[in-house]
């Protein structure tokens, strides 16, 4: 085996998290969710005509589950890559945290039209009025209303199953021809209480575990079921597409031609709010360029 000189220092000690950008075998990656297939294929396009991989995707060091960046990676595995760049973390760090993304509707009407759609579904669920300055989290909730309604189903009901309830009435709703959007689970409360919104189907929040368990078992959550506030992002590492689906070289030596790759970019530390191509980014960017 050839030796290769360490020409550039990938594990990084950002400001917020340690992290290393490595390629890593894709068949050793595991994805905890389910994607969009129209989603994939537009990416893949992107991917196969920018001839790049823009940025890396988030992954546990320990088991390599994919944390953020499915879509990345099944665009990869379209694209017959050997290789995928990866942020790796320490995903047992308390900086990184895990959330839920709730769904957001306006709704007339929102109580009964929550009851009609419960009880299409027939779903066992409790019913309960409560002042939205006073909501928490809790998983048994599955829908709340503007006018403080807190809809909850049985206890009974898992937490995979009750994420795979609240994606099945999102669905329904759009069916219905609901607009839907996606926010946090703070950000979705706020709207509630503006009443800039009336109608908020709610995921459970998901612990390290349950997704690690779920990316291991290759059990797949439903397409935005988790979501994970990463206090420092990598962004912009471009890795040529040719280095990810070259089939005549080992893992060791594309990692290589990462290490030296890398070592010709500059790093720019960014700070949290900071806007890239359209986008407000709430965490620390590492930008290289």
């Amino acid at each position: 085996m050839p030796f290769y000189p360490k020409v550039f220092e990938l594990e990084i000690s950002s400001s917020s998290l340690p992290f290393r950008l490595s390629l890593v075998d894709i068949d050793a990656l595991k994805p905890h969710e389910e994607i969009v297939e129209s989603s994939v294929r537009s990416l893949a396009n992107d991917i196969l005509t920018q001839g790049e991989v823009r940025d890396p995707l988030m992954v546990d060091r320990d088991d390599y589950v994919i944390l953020d960046g499915m879509h990345r990676y099944n665009s990869l595995k379209t694209l017959r890559c050997r290789f995928a760049p990866c942020c790796l973390l320490d995903y047992d760090n308390p900086k990184i945290k895990v959330g839920s993304w709730f769904r957001l509707f306006v709704v007339n009407e929102a109580d009964s039209t929550a009851e009609t759609l419960l009880g299409q579904e027939n779903l066992d669920y409790s019913k309960l009025r409560i002042k939205l300055d006073d909501a928490s989290h809790s998983r048994q909730v599955i829908i709340m209303t503007a006018d403080g309604t807190v809809f909850s189903l049985s206890g009974k009901v898992d937490t995979v199953k009750r994420a795979r309830t609240a994606v099945l009435l999102e669905k329904e709703m759009v069916k219905k021809g609901y607009a839907v959007e996606y926010l946090s689970e703070i950000g979705a409360l706020e709207r509630l209480k503006s009443k800039d919104a009336t109608f908020v189907i709610s995921l459970p929040i998901f612990t390290k575990q349950e997704i690690r368990e779920c990316g291991l078992r290759g059990d797949l959550l439903p397409h935005k079921a988790t979501r994970h506030v990463i206090p420092s992002r990598p962004l912009r590492i471009d890795v040529p597409l040719p280095m990810l689906r070259d089939a005549t070289i080992s893992l060791t030596e594309a990692d290589h031609q990462l290490h030296e790759l890398l070592a010709r970019k500059h790093m720019e530390i960014r700070l949290p709010g900071s806007i890239m191509e359209g986008r407000r980014y709430d965490e620390e960017l590492l930008v290289f360029s």
